[in-house]
């Protein structure tokens, strides 16, 4: 992911087995000005750190939150000293992080065991991490997860986006593009040429007039896809080896694809 502000992307690296507690994941960040790395700035047995099979990634404030298997892991976004752990009840593979509207932060369970297996936990989550203290906000004090939406049918959701009062996300078991509405209500907007869809960003168009592109990456086809909310779906020219959870630079309009098998991260320009 990008972090805006300080300019910087962020990295998550599960070096282990995707379901393993064994807190040796880590954290790097890159510097988009030259490509130097801080390959272990956050990681895991370090610094009271504890992090084991870091996945997808989202900033709130000052608070970089970071998807861990059954929990989510807060950090500090400018020292990436650790802050708090929020378990979630019932999760067996949290997979992707996105930072909603008034404090809302939303994380998707991909209901999935060590082996690839469902668990039927498929859940997407949310906690409300901000409270209104008069006009001024506040970090919360529950830190309660609570199930937007639960069940198989959701198809071990994955890639996580909020947007305005609405979620969307990217199956991994079928290629299907949806949107939950704040209700918990599930529209399936689109469905992709292959499956096994991992990441999802929003990209708005470059002039900032026309209509957004919704991409993700797909392992089964080795390539980006491109949706459009009224239902088509483009597949890109890129041919990306176990493309894993992407981010998006919006000043350079950089993809950025990290290739899991293959422990790289690649720049697609757009």
């Amino acid at each position: 992911m990008h972090d805006a502000e300080a300019d910087f992307y962020l990295v998550s690296n599960v070096r282990g087995a995707l379901l393993a507690k064994d807190n040796n994941g880590y954290i790097a960040r890159v510097s988009p000005k030259d490509r130097s790395m801080h390959r272990y700035w956050i990681e895991g047995g370090k610094n009271g750190v504890t992090l084991h099979a870091p996945k997808g990634m989202a900033i709130t404030g000052d608070i970089l939150w970071v998807a861990d298997i059954d929990t989510l892991r807060a950090f500090d976004r400018t020292s990436g000293a650790p802050v708090r752990s929020i378990e979630v009840p019932g999760a067996s593979c949290l997979q992707d992080v996105a930072a909603g509207a008034d404090g809302m932060l939303f994380v998707s369970d991909a209901g999935l065991d060590a082996n690839g297996q469902p668990t039927g936990s498929d859940g997407i989550w949310y906690v409300e991490c901000w409270a209104k203290a008069g006009s001024v906000l506040r970090y919360g004090e529950q830190w309660t997860p609570t199930p937007l939406v639960r069940g198989p049918e959701l198809g071990q959701p994955r890639g996580l986006v909020a947007h305005k009062n609405s979620v969307y996300y990217v199956s991994w078991r079928d290629g299907t593009f949806w949107l939950v509405e704040p209700c918990g209500a599930l529209t399936q907007l689109s469905k992709a040429a292959t499956g096994q869809l991992d990441g999802l960003v929003r990209v708005e168009a470059k002039d900032g007039t026309g209509a957004p592109a919704w991409i993700t990456t797909s392992w089964a086809g080795s390539c980006l896809h491109r949706f459009d909310v009224r239902g088509g779906c483009t597949t890109l020219p890129e041919k990306l080896e176990q493309p894993a959870d992407c981010g998006f630079d919006a000043v350079r309009r950089l993809l950025l694809v990290p290739l899991f098998g293959r422990n790289k991260l690649e720049f697609v320009q757009l």
